[in-house]
């Protein structure tokens, strides 16, 4: 195929502009969210505010890192099952910049949310400490943004280059920020066969390094993030559990993402149902792999029945208000995926899958909601509102669009030199 039609392919591959009212609502969205943030720092719901941040800034950037790294695991084992959900997974990288600078609400108002900032303890103090704990969180999350956002950039600069070469990207694309990022892919372009080949050999170095980092500090990002929030409580699996639903999450994110591929643009042809079984069985895996975490968890902390561990427990799956939530993460995340992804005819059917996929994220962010907020909130009730709401579909409508609008920019289908 001659490049010019190549190009033209790969144009045609690109998510097409959304709609008005999808744009509006991504906006409402938002800017429910950054009301409800800014009511926090003016004294309204403050704690409950700053504590529902951290949930979903942790579920979140979790599930759009572990989708890029899903996209590199699936480079450096040579998967040959579908190259367009590994294209799906590397576009979550655009809301990663968007995440660093968010996490600085958090270092502002870590006050409000860790105890032992507030009330410091002697045995604690070399690790947890404010100004560690605000260095550590700075290196864990702009390493993992600069890696990923370059392992993307290396990954896609190809199809950017044939498609900016060849004229394809009309007014529209070509305005503002868009087109800064595009000049910036496509510098030095030196054409699409040799750009390919030197991508490739990039490839093979940066993407053993990225997920060795993605794997290491992710784990200690976890174990910071959430499991100090209770500093008497220790895990060692925690971090690592922490990376694994994370990975659940983004591969059932992809999944997601998918579905909509399939629905909006001329990729769905491409996306079948051979794939969608490929990535449902994928998603069966993840969930036996990180309920299995939960069980070796439970079962650690059961036989050794040292008081700090047990204790975590029992808040969590033996106490009113909190046995509720956990006992729906168990059914929704865990027990009801078990039962249907069984079956070969629900993992071929992307309707099917992608119902089943809201039921499991919205059992992983319950997850996180319970592995932080009781941990920090002191009322025996479930804090759960219109701030609880409205923070999460902020940071919901975020991924998404930031998704969404690198989707505009970078094919869908990664192309290969004949």
């Amino acid at each position: 195929m001659k490049e010019q039609d190549l190009a033209q392919q790969l144009s045609d591959y690109r998510l097409p502009r959304i709609s008005q009212q999808l744009r509006f609502l991504f906006i409402v969205f938002t800017a429910i969210g950054a009301i409800m943030l800014i009511g926090g720092f003016l004294g309204v719901q403050t704690q409950r505010v700053y504590q529902i941040y951290l949930v979903n800034f942790a579920f979140w950037t979790g599930l759009a890192q572990a989708a890029v790294a899903f996209a590199a695991v699936y480079r450096l084992t040579n998967g040959g099952w579908s190259d367009n959900f590994r294209r799906i997974g590397e576009l979550f990288a655009a809301f990663l910049p968007v995440s660093f600078l968010l996490l600085f609400i958090i270092l502002i108002v870590q006050g409000h949310i860790y105890p032992w900032v507030r009330d410091p303890s002697p045995d604690y103090t070399v690790w947890l400490n404010s100004t560690f704990f605000t260095i550590r969180m700075l290196v864990y999350f702009s390493v993992m943004t600069i890696l990923s956002v370059y392992y993307v950039k290396v990954a896609v600069r190809p199809d950017i280059g044939l498609l900016k070469a060849h004229g394809t990207y009309n007014d529209s694309d070509q305005s503002g920020l868009t087109s800064r990022i595009i000049e910036r892919l496509t510098r030095n372009w030196r054409g699409y066969e040799e750009e390919f080949r030197a991508s490739q050999e990039k490839l093979k170095v940066l993407t053993p390094i990225f997920l060795i980092a993605y794997g290491a500090l992710y784990t200690f990002a976890g174990i910071d993030l959430l499991m100090t929030l209770d500093p008497g409580y220790y895990s060692t699996i925690y971090g690592w559990l922490f990376v694994i639903s994370g990975f659940y999450s983004g591969v059932v994110a992809m999944m997601m993402a998918g579905y909509f591929v399939r629905s909006k643009t001329s990729v769905g042809e491409l996306l079948d149902k051979t794939q969608f079984h490929d990535i449902g069985k994928l998603i069966l895996g993840f969930c036996m792999f990180t309920g299995g975490l939960v069980f070796s968890q439970y079962l650690t902390i059961w036989y050794g029945n040292i008081p700090k561990e047990t204790g975590y427990i029992i808040t969590r799956f033996h106490e009113a208000p909190w046995a509720v939530i956990s006992t729906i993460v168990l059914l929704l995340a865990y027990f009801v995926p078990l039962v249907f992804l069984f079956s070969k005819k629900i993992k071929q059917t992307p309707a099917a899958l992608f119902m089943l996929g809201i039921l499991i994220l919205i059992a992983l962010w319950l997850n996180r909601f319970i592995e932080a907020v009781p941990s920090i909130w002191p009322e025996m009730t479930i804090p759960f509102g219109l701030v609880e709401v409205g923070i999460t579909l902020g940071f919901f409508a975020a991924v998404v669009s930031c998704w969404m609008w690198l989707a505009r920019i970078v094919p869908l289908v990664p192309a290969k030199p004949e």
